[in-house]
C-alpha cells in the first residue's frame, strides 16, 4: 500500500529517482553488454532506456502538480523550485530522446536482424549527457525540502554532510535492486548466462552500498536529532532504523548467496538453477523490507506522504535498534562482538594477501583457480566483519562516525568489496 501515492508530491517522491538512479544501473548493464558484444544483453539494456524514457512522462507531471502545492509552504524558495523546474526539462529531454534513439534501434533491428555500433554508441553518449543533467537536477530537488542541508554546521555536533549523503547514497541499492531483479528474471527466462552473471553482479553491488547507506544513516540520525531539528521526530527515525536493520539482512543473504554463485560458476562453468531460483526469493522478499524501509524513510521529513490513517511512533526509546543499543553497550555483549570483528579482519586480511600476491606474480607453481578457492573465507569474513561492525557501531555510533578515520574506513570497504568481483569475473585471471 505504501507504493500507492496518496499525493502528487508523494507520487514525484517514488518516480522521480527512477530516471537518475536507474541509469546509473541500466549504464553499468550496457557497458557490460558492449564490452562482451552480447546482443540479447544490449537488446534488453535498450528496452530499458526506452522504459526510462517513458518514465519521464510521470516525472513531469507529478513535479509540475508538485509545485503548485509546495509553492503554498513559506519555508520552500520559489526561485530555487523554479531552477530545479528548468534544469529538469532540459534532463527529461535528454532522458526522452536516449530512450527513443534506443527504440528506434529496437525497431530497426527487426528488420536489418544487426544492431548498428554507431547507433549504440550514439545511445551510450546521450546516456552519459543525460545522467549529468540527472545529477544537476537531483541535487537541487533535494535541496527544495530538505532544510537541514542549510542549518549552520557549527550548531551541529555531528556534521550535517552525513544527512547529504545518505540522501544520496540511499537511493542507489534500492533503486538498484530493483532494476537488478527484473533484469534477473529476464536472464532467467531468456536462459542468457551474460545476463545472469550481471544481474548478480549487480545484486552484490547492491549487498556492499547497503553498508555506506546503513553507516551514513546512523550518521544522519545524530545530525537530526543532537541537537533537535524541529519537525523531525527521533521516534519516526528509530522505526526506519528498525526496517533498515532487516533490509542489511535482507541484502546480505542475497548478496553473498549471489557472490557465491558467480564463485561456482567460475570453478564450474554453469549455474545451479536451484541457487539462481533461491536468490530469486531471497530478492522478492528483501524488496518487500526495502520498499517499507523506503516509505519510513520518506515520512521522516516528508510530511506531504503522510495520511490521516497513518499511526506515527512515538516512543523514542521503543524498537529494535534501541534494544540493540542498549544491549551492545554492555560488556557482556560487546566484547564477544569484538573478538568477532578481529577474527574477521584476520580472514579478510589473509585471505586477500595470498590472493593478490599470486595475482601479482608470486607462487607460479600454484594455478590460480587453487588460490580463488580460498575467496569464499575472505567473503565470510567480510560478512561476519559487517554484522559485528555494525553492532559495535550502535554501541557509540556518534564517537565512531565522528573520527576523521572513518569516513576513508567505509569508504575503502565499498570499494575494496567492488574490486574482489575482479577476482571471479575476469577472463584474463
Amino acid at each position: 500500500m505504501h507504493l500507492i501515492p496518496q499525493s502528487w508530491s508523494h507520487l514525484h517522491i517514488l518516480v522521480s529517482v527512477l530516471p537518475s538512479v536507474g541509469l546509473i544501473f541500466v549504464l553499468g548493464f550496457y557497458v557490460a553488454a558492449l564490452v562482451t558484444d552480447n546482443e540479447a544483453m544490449k537488446r534488453s539494456c535498450l528496452v530499458l532506456f526506452g522504459i526510462l524514457g517513458l518514465s519521464a512522462f510521470p516525472t513531469y507531471v507529478s513535479g509540475d502538480y508538485s509545485m503548485a502545492a509546495l509553492s503554498q509552504d513559506s519555508k520552500i524558495s520559489q526561485d530555487l523550485m523554479n531552477t530545479h523546474f528548468g534544469w529538469g526539462l532540459a534532463a527529461l529531454a535528454a532522458l526522452m530522446i536516449t530512450g527513443a534513439t534506443a527504440l528506434i534501434e529496437l525497431w530497426r533491428f527487426r528488420h536489418a536482424e544487426r544492431l548498428s555500433d554507431n547507433a549504440l554508441h550514439l545511445v551510450l553518449g546521450l546516456a552519459i549527457v543525460t545522467l549529468g543533467l540527472m545529477a544537476v537536477v537531483g541535487e537541487l530537488g533535494w535541496q527544495i525540502s530538505h532544510h537541514e542541508l542549510q542549518i549552520d554546521p557549527a550548531k551541529q555536533k555531528t556534521p550535517q554532510a552525513w544527512s547529504h549523503v545518505h540522501v544520496i547514497v540511499n537511493h542507489l541499492p534500492t533503486i538498484g535492486f530493483v532494476l537488478a531483479l527484473g533484469f534477473f528474471i529476464a536472464a532467467l527466462v531468456m536462459s542468457s548466462d551474460v545476463m545472469k552473471r550481471s544481474s548478480l553482479v549487480a545484486f552484490v553491488i547492491c549487498a556492499v552500498l547497503i553498508v555506506p547507506t546503513f553507516v551514513t544513516g546512523n550518521a544522519s540520525m545524530w545530525a537530526l536529532t543532537d541537537p533537535p531539528i524541529a519537525g523531525i521526530s527521533k521516534a519516526v527515525i528509530n522505526a526506519h532504523r528498525d526496517m533498515a536493520l532487516l533490509t542489511l539482512v535482507g541484502l546480505a543473504l542475497t548478496g553473498v548467496t549471489a557472490w557465491i554463485e558467480l564463485w561456482r560458476f567460475r570453478q564450474l562453468g554453469r549455474f545451479s538453477n536451484r541457487s539462481l531460483y533461491l536468490i530469486l526469493a531471497f530478492a522478492i522478499v528483501t524488496l518487500g523490507v526495502m520498499a517499507e524501509t523506503g516509505h519510513r524513510g520518506g515520512q521522516i521529513n516528508h510530511p506531504e506522504i503522510r495520511v490521516a490513517t497513518d499511526v506515527q511512533p512515538t516512543d523514542a526509546n521503543a524498537g529494535l535498534s534501541v534494544f540493540v543499543e542498549k544491549e551492545i553497550n554492555q560488556v557482556l555483549w560487546f566484547v564477544p562482538w569484538q573478538t568477532v570483528h578481529f577474527f574477521g579482519f584476520a580472514l579478510i586480511f589473509g585471505t586477500a594477501f595470498a590472493v593478490s600476491l599470486r595475482v601479482l606474480g608470486f607462487w607460479k607453481s600454484i594455478s590460480f583457480a587453487s588460490v580463488h578457492r580460498m575467496l569464499p573465507l575472505g567473503v565470510f569474513g567480510v560478512v561476519t566483519n559487517v554484522f559485528s561492525g555494525m553492532l559495535i557501531l550502535q554501541a557509540d555510533s556518534s564517537r565512531y562516525l565522528n573520527e576523521i578515520t572513518f569516513v576513508p574506513k567505509v569508504t575503502f570497504i565499498a570499494i575494496g568489496a567492488i574490486a574482489v568481483l575482479y577476482f571471479s569475473l575476469s577472463e584474463r585471471l
